[in-house]
C-alpha cells in the first residue's frame, strides 16, 4: 500500500515536471543570469520566493474560490441544469479541489513562477548598477518622430486628461497587478487547453526574462515622470504639474507610487525597481490578451480593451513613452508566438490565427 501511494505521488511529480518542463527550463535559465549578474554587480544575491509564495495563497486561494464558485454556479445554471442543483454543485467543486493531478500540477508551476518573479524584480531593482539610465533623451526623440512632431500625451490629453478620466486609468493600473497574479494563478492551475496553458507560462517567463530584464537592462530609461529629476530638462513639465494638480482633488494612487519610487532611487532603496522601456504593464497585458483569446473570442475581446487602456494610462500617467508600450506589445506577441511554436506546432497557425 504504501509503495503504491509512492509510486503514485512520484508520478503525479513527475508528470507536473513534464507538464511545466519549458517553464522550469527557463526559470533556470533565468536563474542562473541573475546569479551572474549580481556577482558582476556585487549585489548580494536573495530570492523570497517562500515570502511571495505566503502572499499570493493568502489573496489569491480566496478569490480564486469565489471565482471558482460564481463560474460553476453559472455553468450549472445556464447549461447542466441538473435535477438536484445543490448536490451537483457540491460535487463539482469537491471533483476540482481534490484533483490531485491538478493541485500538483499547479503547485509546481507556482513555486517555479514565483522562483521566477523574485529573480525577476532582484534585476529590475539591479539595473542602475548594471547599465546607467541614459536612453530617456532618445525614446523621447522616438515618440516625437513617430507621432508627428509632438509628445503623445500631448495628442491624448484633450480626452484622457480630464480628472475623473485619470482616476480611471490610475485605478486600472491598480487593478493590473491582481489581473496578472489572478490569471497566471488560474494558468498554474487549470486543467483547460493545457497546450494553450503551457504556452501561456512559458510566454510569460520570456516576456519578462526579455523585456523587463534584458531590454530593460540594454536601454535602462526612467521615463517621463523622472525625466526632470535625472536631471534631462522640463519637456514633460506640463503633464506632470497637471497630474499633481489632479492628485490634490482626486487622489490618483500612481502619482503617490511615483513619489515613492523616486525617494526610494534617490536615498539607494532597494525597493527603487524604475525602469520605462519597454513597459512590462503592457507587455503582461498584452499577453493576458493573447492567452484570453485561446480560451474565448470575448475574454480575448476584452482583455484587449483593457491592453488599450494600460497603454494610454502608460502614457496619460507619466510612466511611460509610447514606444515602450509598442516595445512591450511586440515582445509579448513575439514570445507568445514562439511559445505556441513549441507546445503546438501543428495546430500553431490556426491557434495563432485565433489569438
Amino acid at each position: 500500500m504504501e509503495n503504491s501511494v509512492t509510486q503514485k505521488a512520484y508520478g503525479l511529480l513527475g508528470g507536473a515536471v513534464q507538464a511545466n518542463r519549458w517553464l522550469i527550463i527557463l526559470t533556470t535559465l533565468h536563474a542562473g543570469a541573475t546569479i551572474l549578474a549580481a556577482d558582476r554587480a556585487r549585489i548580494d544575491y536573495d530570492n523570497g520566493a517562500v515570502q511571495t509564495l505566503m502572499t499570493l495563497f493568502g489573496t489569491l486561494i480566496p478569490a480564486y474560490l469565489f471565482v471558482l464558485l460564481i463560474w460553476r454556479l453559472g455553468y450549472m445554471i445556464r447549461i447542466a441544469r441538473p435535477k438536484r442543483p445543490s448536490a451537483w454543485l457540491i460535487a463539482d467543486v469537491r471533483a476540482t479541489l481534490f484533483d490531485a493531478e491538478r493541485l500538483v500540477n499547479g503547485l509546481v508551476a507556482l513555486i517555479v513562477m514565483s522562483i521566477f518573479f523574485n529573480n525577476f524584480s532582484f534585476l529590475k531593482e539591479a539595473i542602475p548598477a548594471l547599465n546607467p539610465f541614459g536612453w530617456d533623451v532618445f525614446f523621447m526623440q522616438m515618440d516625437r518622430v513617430l507621432h508627428g512632431g509632438v509628445d503623445p500625451y500631448v495628442l491624448l490629453m484633450p480626452i484622457f486628461g480630464h480628472p475623473a478620466v485619470l482616476q480611471l486609468l490610475s485605478g486600472a493600473y491598480v487593478l493590473w497587478l491582481f489581473a496578472l497574479y489572478f490569471v497566471v494563478f488560474i494558468a498554474c492551475f487549470t486543467r483547460t487547453n493545457p497546450a494553450a496553458r503551457a504556452s501561456f507560462l512559458a510566454a510569460f517567463a520570456l516576456t519578462w526574462a526579455i523585456g523587463g530584464n534584458l531590454v530593460a537592462i540594454a536601454f535602462a530609461s526612467v521615463g517621463p515622470v523622472f525625466y526632470a529629476p535625472l536631471g534631462l530638462g522640463d519637456v514633460f513639465s506640463p503633464l506632470m504639474t497637471h497630474l499633481h494638480l489632479v492628485n490634490e482633488t482626486n487622489p490618483l494612487s500612481a502619482v503617490a507610487v511615483q513619489d515613492m519610487l523616486w525617494s526610494g532611487y534617490a536615498s539607494g532603496d532597494p525597493m527603487a525597481g524604475i525602469s520605462a522601456f519597454p513597459s512590462m504593464h503592457v507587455a503582461s497585458s498584452a499577453l493576458l490578451a493573447c492567452y484570453a483569446f485561446s480560451y474565448a473570442r470575448w475574454a480575448g475581446i476584452a482583455l484587449t480593451l483593457f491592453l488599450g487602456v494600460i497603454l494610454i494610462g502608460s502614457v496619460m500617467l507619466g510612466w511611460h513613452y509610447a514606444v515602450d508600450g509598442y516595445a512591450g506589445i511586440a515582445i509579448a506577441w513575439a514570445s507568445w508566438k514562439l511559445a505556441c511554436r513549441i507546445h503546438h506546432p501543428k495546430a500553431n497557425a490556426a491557434h495563432l490565427q485565433s489569438a
